[in-house]
């Protein structure tokens, strides 16, 4: 019932989201052929209040009546609630991705899709224990064979390259990131713990590209030069919310970026291939340097 509701949530957002202002009728219409309303269900006023109320209380999202001639019309009076709150955001977008695909499910042949490693199942136990502040006795093994088995407290999940991982304090206050498709498994306990008030997840994240951080290294400014159609790309969907667009030319693009280096850094800026040069600093230059030295080696040794 619940995972109903929320559906028909979203689809309201969503559906005043893209038409904006919309009469009762007009909204009533929409739902009538929507692949939610899968009991062919009409929608009454007093249903379209209640779900009204219910987006407000539940998304921060406000949904009034402008009375014209003749005519209500109810449209999303602070849309930007939805693109200040990440959360509401990546629903509605899943959510009305899905629609549309499922809309179209007689050329399912034409729409490819990327698969998902598992995993999925351990996550709805892990919003549990997050929203209960409970520990999670998980069982774990990595690419290489390392095990870990024991009790964490779970501090906040994360979404990187089709996975999924959890962030966890584990004894004497260490950090560790578990990714779910390794995950053998895992229980919510009965073991409370006081979630660490100074830790606020993005700003955990917010120097890094991807999902290693809490490391040693330091933030730095570096500059990368682009060529090609890389510059069009990046403008499109930057590498990262610190990324700024330094300088310009017919040949080639240089932007700035502001974050720890890591692996995962550096792994992106190994898959633009020759379309992406490092300037700045000099030792990120020369580490990438090395490593492409060494990618080269490969193809020479007989």
């Amino acid at each position: 019932m619940v995972e109903l509701l929320l559906k028909r949530y979203l689809w309201l957002i969503d559906t005043l989201k893209r038409n904006g202002e919309m009469t009762f009728d007009e909204i009533a219409e929409k739902w009538s052929k929507s692949s939610v309303n899968d009991n062919g269900s009409v929608l009454s006023k007093r249903t379209f209040y209640n779900h009204c109320q219910a987006v407000a209380r539940h998304f921060g999202i406000d949904i009034e009546c402008r009375r014209g001639r003749g005519l209500n019309l109810y449209r999303i009076v602070n849309p930007e609630a939805i693109e200040e709150n990440s959360l509401t955001k990546w629903a509605l977008n899943s959510f009305s991705l899905g629609e549309l695909l499922f809309n179209n499910a007689d050329i399912a042949d034409k729409i490819l899709l990327e698969e998902i490693p598992s995993g999925r199942e351990w996550l709805e136990p892990i919003l549990q224990a997050l929203q209960q502040n409970k520990m999670i006795d998980i069982s774990y093994e990595n690419f290489v064979g390392l095990k870990f088995s024991g009790q964490v407290c779970p501090l906040c999940v994360k979404f990187f390259k089709r996975r999924w991982y959890v962030l966890c304090t584990l004894e004497g206050n260490k950090k560790r990131l578990f990714s779910l498709d390794r995950v053998k498994n895992l229980d919510v306990t009965n073991i409370s713990f006081t979630y660490p008030r100074d830790f606020i997840p993005e700003d955990y994240f917010r120097d890094v590209f991807g999902i290693i951080a809490g490391t040693n290294g330091m933030v730095e400014n570096i500059v990368i030069r682009t060529y090609a159609e890389l510059p069009g790309y990046l403008r499109s969907l930057p590498m990262h919310h610190s990324q700024r667009e330094i300088s310009s030319n017919e040949n080639y693009t240089d932007f700035s970026l502001r974050l720890r280096p890591t692996f995962d850094f550096i792994q992106e800026l190994l898959l633009h291939r020759d379309q992406l040069e490092v300037l700045a600093p000099e030792t990120l230059r020369n580490e990438v340097s090395v490593i492409i030295s060494k990618m080269k080696n490969h193809y020479e040794t007989q």
